[in-house]
């Protein structure tokens, strides 16, 4: 029996090293930086990862009304470039997470924006909560584009997920969003 008790530390340092979903969850704030620090990296993947799921969706949906009110005539391989499809169906049958990840890849990965992106630095300074799943994280981000310094204080929207913090899109792109019709809609 002593030997048991001596072993279980080991044990449960052990279970808490392997059971991630274990872990204190994250703070906004640290959602925010991660996110962030996604785009330093490069890692898309990780920065998709980090999105809320109904943010995704929402992507999703704009871009396929973008490309029906576009249509596949004549596109010139953009559908190919921007999202690695050759038609209207291989992009219908992308998921969420797989259509967004691609848009950052087309838009991030060339090499001024890498260079850009190297250097950017995100400092989060706080939270707003909004009800209980809601918190608005203030951050300033800095970065020189050319000859040029940015220097901005933003807004990065965060929502509760299973449990989790997830990053929604921003109030601009979210504008943005709303003008362009839904895949499916009919125009007004």
């Amino acid at each position: 029996m002593r030997k048991m008790l001596r072993a279980l530390p080991a044990l449960l340092v052990a279970l808490l090293a392997f059971a991630p979903g274990l872990r204190a969850q994250d703070t906004p704030e640290q959602v925010v930086q991660q996110y962030f620090d996604t785009f330093v990296r490069g890692d898309y993947a990780a920065n998709v990862a980090l999105m809320h799921p109904d943010a995704l969706t929402d992507l999703q949906e704009m871009m396929s009304g973008m490309v029906a009110l576009v249509g596949t005539e004549g596109d010139d391989g953009q559908l190919r470039e921007m999202f690695g499809v050759q038609s209207m169906e291989e992009f219908n049958r992308l998921t969420p997470a797989q259509l967004f990840e691609r848009l950052l890849r087309w838009q991030l990965d060339k090499p001024e924006m890498r260079e850009v992106l190297s250097g950017a630095q995100t400092t989060v300074l706080g939270h707003v909560m909004e009800g209980d799943s809601l918190a608005h994280v203030v951050y300033r981000m800095r970065m020189e584009v050319g000859a040029m310094s940015v220097d901005q204080v933003q807004v990065a929207p965060v929502k509760q997920s299973n449990g989790q913090w997830r990053v929604l899109l921003t109030g601009t792109f979210a504008g943005m969003m709303n003008a362009v019709p839904r895949a499916g809609a009919s125009p007004e």
